[in-house]
């Protein structure tokens, strides 16, 4: 009995290799309103946003899904644009859902009446679903460099943070790891905002 049992589990597979084609290319979105909105700020900075640096490698994809046969691989890429582009959102959106007032300026631009000007650099960003028997191990990570910059007095405050998050579900859904990924990026931005306070119109580090 047992012996036909792996012999059937042997011919499924084959034949799930035999139909697995090319892999696809997938949009893959990320939502700072889809998290828990933070602690509010006691004073509403104006905060102008920078769009951050991608400083990966490969500045295209920013995950994969590794189906249970692994002859098939699909490509997560962002949605909209660029990873760039993506993450300088979720921080603008995630500083605003913290009480600060944000305006998005691009490099170089004047940033008017703003407090803060934050720029920040994308170290890793990479979201990974695995198909495995029964199961699929999802996994989000990042880690970015953030930088706040006071007009007040021209201090500036330099952050290393980052965020991880795993998680194992019975079948792959591409809302489970954007859910995962917000949730990552969100652990980077609350490390950032607990790193800082808010004092003489700007962001200073934390004692």
């Amino acid at each position: 009995m047992k012996e036909r049992m792996l012999a059937a589990a042997a011919v499924l597979v084959l034949a799930l290799a035999g139909c697995a084609g090319p892999g696809e290319t997938i949009k893959f979105s990320a939502s700072a309103e889809a998290v828990l909105a933070p602690e509010k700020a006691q004073n509403a900075l104006r905060v102008a946003v920078v769009p951050f640096e991608d400083l990966r490698t490969d500045k295209g994809a920013i995950g994969r899904h590794q189906h249970y046969v692994e002859t098939r691989v699909d490509q997560l890429v962002p949605e909209p644009g660029s990873a760039a582009e993506q993450i300088t959102a979720f921080v603008a959106d995630y500083l605003k859902r913290a009480g600060f007032q944000v305006t998005r300026v691009q490099s170089g631009a004047a940033a008017g009446s703003a407090d803060v000007v934050l720029t920040g650099q994308i170290e890793s960003y990479w979201n990974e679903a695995v198909g495995r028997f029964f199961r699929t191990e999802l996994l989000s990570r990042n880690r970015l460099v953030i930088r706040a910059s006071n007009s007040s007095d021209s201090s500036t405050v330099r952050t290393s943070v980052a965020g991880d998050a795993t998680n194992k579900v019975f079948c792959f859904c591409l809302t489970d790891l954007e859910k995962l990924n917000n949730e990552a990026l969100a652990q980077s931005l609350s490390r950032f905002l607990g790193d800082v306070t808010v004092s003489d119109r700007g962001l200073k580090p934390k004692r």
